[in-house]
């Protein structure tokens, strides 16, 4: 493939030095990357990076192939294209490390501030791990700082989810943090069990002594801040089948913790003894359906007692409040100055749409304001995973055949856009006689 010189002299100069880029008109040098060949020219790679520069024009120079062995091809093409360019098109966590990592090879210092840019812009609770795999030498402070604060306020649901690809320098990371939302006799039980998985992923057997050493080598037993628990809570952990803690350790501890309870008014003591993690506060979003029109009221009764409302989102979040009407006032109220307020009696489900397995139920049963919004919240906050369907139920319980009451509706959006993310809504009635939006809104975290 060529261009003719004229050609190119026509055009601006980002075309004429683009199209040096796939032409490979008076190409100079060449790079073996993976056994693949990628032609190019010393000069604009020299005037780019001083690595080029020192490799083409220092007294070390060579006009031999160059032979590059720790990056892949289509990373090194990437490399090329933003050199030649100025340009780079980063579509996933895993590529922009790719080219922080070639960035800071070659001291391309603006390729490495758009690498930072791209994974802070884009993490989240499904990759933060992902990130905070990568070792120190490929992290950003800001970043990493960040990274880590948004792991700790899901600490509880991470670790349980994710123990198969914590890797050490990940859980270093997390153990040094002061502030996370679990208990730490929660987090003591899985660093024990993490090692399991840990010996099994390095083919290492899996025994007590090679646990315990897969964590003292790794520097993380002595993150472990057992001088924080309760003697109950240490006694639960060596009960447990993963603990990892020698008859002498916990006879130690356990009379620091008892000695620290009988001198709890000496100070002294308390300095002596870790300072126990602080729970984070999580920052909450309100996702506000927007009304559209007005519809019918939707009756529930004996025949037709559920609402369903379809959620899908493009980035995984935790809910935990849901907006909904409450009932319209009756009649008869008007006519004999009955009271303003009822017994709401309804029960909410959440339910994965691909397998319809229950994630969570709650049962709310509160006296209410008739014509008002009803805000429910949850005991604990559920997980959403991204471009899944999810099904949020409201069922009446038939305690009378002869029950019959209203709710004022109306049609709501059916998208929410805001914070990065993209919410879908669809509204399903028991009854085919109601279109309208029964979900108002909700509350969700990042």
């Amino acid at each position: 493939m060529g261009y003719k010189m004229g050609e190119l002299r026509n055009n601006s100069l980002y075309d004429r030095v683009n199209k040096l880029l796939v032409s490979y008109e008076w190409s100079d040098c060449t790079f073996s990357v993976c056994d693949k060949k990628f032609k190019a020219h010393k000069l604009i790679l020299g005037i780019s990076s001083p690595v080029f520069e020192a490799m083409f024009y220092g007294p070390l120079s060579t006009n031999s192939d160059i032979v590059i062995t720790d990056i892949e091809p289509e990373i090194f093409q990437q490399l090329l294209n933003y050199i030649y360019t100025d340009k780079v098109e980063i579509t996933s966590i895993e590529e922009a490390f790719e080219l922080l990592y070639v960035s800071r090879k070659y001291l391309l210092d603006h390729l490495s501030e758009v690498c930072i840019k791209y994974v802070q812009s884009n993490v989240n609770i499904d990759n933060v791990i992902t990130i905070l795999n990568y070792p120190d030498y490929m992290q950003d402070k800001q970043l990493l700082s960040a990274s880590l604060r948004l792991f700790c306020e899901h600490a509880a649901y991470l670790l349980k989810e994710n123990k198969r690809i914590i890797t050490s320098f990940c859980l270093q990371k997390i153990l040094t943090s002061d502030n996370m939302n679990i208990p730490e006799k929660e987090l003591i039980k899985f660093t024990f069990e993490w090692t399991t998985y840990y010996c099994e992923m390095n083919n290492i057997p899996v025994d007590f002594m090679n646990r315990r050493d897969v964590l003292i080598k790794n520097g993380l037993f002595q993150l472990l801040r057992f001088l924080s628990l309760s003697v109950n809570s240490l006694d639960e952990i060596v009960r447990s089948e993963s603990s990892l803690l020698l008859p002498q350790e916990f006879e130690y501890i356990k009379k620091m913790l008892e000695r620290s309870a009988l001198c709890s008014n000496n100070i002294d003591t308390i300095s002596t003894l870790v300072i126990p993690r602080k729970p984070l506060k999580l920052q909450w979003y309100l996702c506000h359906r927007s009304p559209v029109r007005s519809a019918t009221p939707a009756i529930i009764d004996s025949t037709h007692n559920y609402v369903l409302c379809k959620l899908k989102t493009n980035k995984s979040i935790f809910i935990n409040n849901l907006n909904i009407p409450s009932r319209m006032t009756p009649v008869l109220n008007f006519c004999n100055n009955t009271p303003k307020q009822y017994c709401e009696n309804v029960s909410i489900s959440l339910i994965c749409a691909s397998d319809n397995s229950v994630i969570a139920q709650y049962r709310y049963n509160n006296n209410v304001d008739y014509d008002s919004n009803i805000d429910i919240e949850f005991k604990q906050p559920c997980f959403i995973k991204k471009d899944n369907w999810y099904k949020i139920c409201f069922h009446w319980p038939k305690d009378d055949n002869l029950f019959s009451f209203s709710y004022g509706i109306q049609c709501r959006d059916t998208a929410y856009t805001s914070n990065r993310i993209y919410l879908e809504f669809e509204d399903v009635f028991s009854s085919s006689d109601n279109y309208g939006s029964f979900l108002r809104g909700l509350k969700f975290c990042l």
